[in-house]
């Protein structure tokens, strides 16, 4: 099938790296944490947990997002082919060598083993900009930084690996790299959902409401601050209380009146909130303000944020297109819901029913993730192209 205006011209499931890498990651969030429990993966260290959590759905969904996007910033079609399968294949290996038993890897072997598939974004991206043929000052600074954020993420994650065979203490290590990712999705989410807004706004014939970087990077420095503070509690938990303040501020001036026009920028703003409210508790329970257990604290960002955050934008692909706008399935919004509902279940310890919300939002997902697979492949893919007013 040739390429148009309304479609890519690669048809398939390695098309583009969206396709496959999301269904995978759905299986395994979904199978993972009852996993955990049944049979004492990696000798059930909260360790592992934690890194899974963090590096495991995180890079999924790098995985899965960022070689697709890139076509916003190059102009070119989405990565295909064996590039998307060797992409797919690392991110395989990295939950397989989290899965033996510890000790079983060797630290030379493991480390590059988990970090590789953040390592293979980075070059996919950096290779697609080079290729594109725009300079700098067409692609702008925030894809290269996002390159940037994958080779450190890559040497963290087998950092941590390696930490976690060596049985040193991970407590200040788990709270960095929970922390890290809460820079990248304070980042991207900071720049996606108020665009979201506006665009629904604009369809609906609203005013758009202009949105400034500068409040971000003054959370990010923040964020930075708590992250190299970590072993100095007061300092850390006060830059963190800080930065969710400064983003409540920030997050005061978007759009909110168009959240009733799009459910899909409605989600993304739903799983955006858990990132003040996760600093929040952060800070509050360093200080010892509230009685709240740092596995607790840390689902906060991992399942509302991360995983909130990564479900809602993946939902976007297979949405149905109409009238200049998209339209969220039923299963991935239900979906959506349950992972949601995890969240705040786990915020009270209600572990168990938390854990079963949360397998069952994944599995919903998946459901409404295969319409994604059929061709052709929609252009642009995580959005609706803009239509004239009616």
């Amino acid at each position: 099938m040739g390429s148009t205006a309304n479609t890519w011209p690669a048809t398939g499931p390695w098309a583009a790296s969206y396709r496959v890498m999301f269904a995978v990651l759905a299986v395994w969030a979904a199978i993972v944490v009852p996993a955990w429990y049944l049979f004492g993966l990696a000798g059930a260290s909260p360790g592992w947990h934690v890194h899974e959590m963090v590096f495991g759905i995180g890079g999924g969904a790098l995985a899965g997002y960022l070689p697709t996007a890139c076509t916003s910033w190059t102009g070119r079609a989405p990565v295909s082919g064996r590039p998307v399968v060797v992409l797919v294949a690392l991110w395989i290996l990295a939950r397989a060598l989290m899965v033996v038993p510890v000790g079983t890897v060797p630290p030379w072997l493991l480390a590059p083993g988990v970090g590789a598939v953040f390592w293979w974004i980075a070059f996919l991206t950096a290779r697609e900009m080079h290729l594109s043929g725009r300079g700098r000052a067409e692609v702008g600074g925030y894809p290269p930084s996002l390159v940037v954020f994958c080779l450190v993420a890559g040497v963290a994650s087998g950092w941590f690996a390696v930490a976690l065979t060596t049985q040193q203490p991970f407590a200040t290590l788990s709270d960095g790299v929970v922390l890290l990712f809460t820079m990248l999705l304070t980042g991207v989410g900071g720049r996606m959902v108020p665009a979201f807004l506006n665009t629904a706004a604009d369809r609906a014939g609203l005013p758009q409401t202009p949105v400034h970087a500068r409040w971000r990077r003054v959370v990010f420095v923040l964020i930075g601050v708590a992250i190299v503070a970590a072993p100095w509690r007061e300092v850390s938990a006060l830059a963190g209380l800080a930065a969710a303040a400064v983003l409540v501020a920030h997050m005061a001036r978007w759009p909110w009146r168009a959240v009733r026009l799009d459910a899909l920028a409605t989600m993304t703003l739903f799983a955006y909130a858990w990132i003040p409210v996760g600093l929040v508790c952060w800070g509050a329970a360093r200080l010892g303000w509230v009685d709240i257990s740092t596995p607790t604290v840390s689902h906060t960002l991992t399942i509302g944020a991360l995983s909130g955050l990564v479900i809602a934008v993946a939902s976007r692909a297979p949405a149905r297109r109409g009238r200049g706008r998209l339209h969220v399935r039923p299963a991935a919004l239900a979906g959506f819901v349950a992972v949601m509902l995890s969240a705040a279940l786990r915020l009270v310890d209600l572990t168990v029913a938390s854990s079963w919300c949360w397998s069952l939002g994944w599995a919903l997902f998946l459901v409404g993730h295969l319409p994604a697979f059929s061709d052709p492949m929609p252009r642009p893919i995580f959005s609706a192209r803009r239509l004239p007013h009616a």
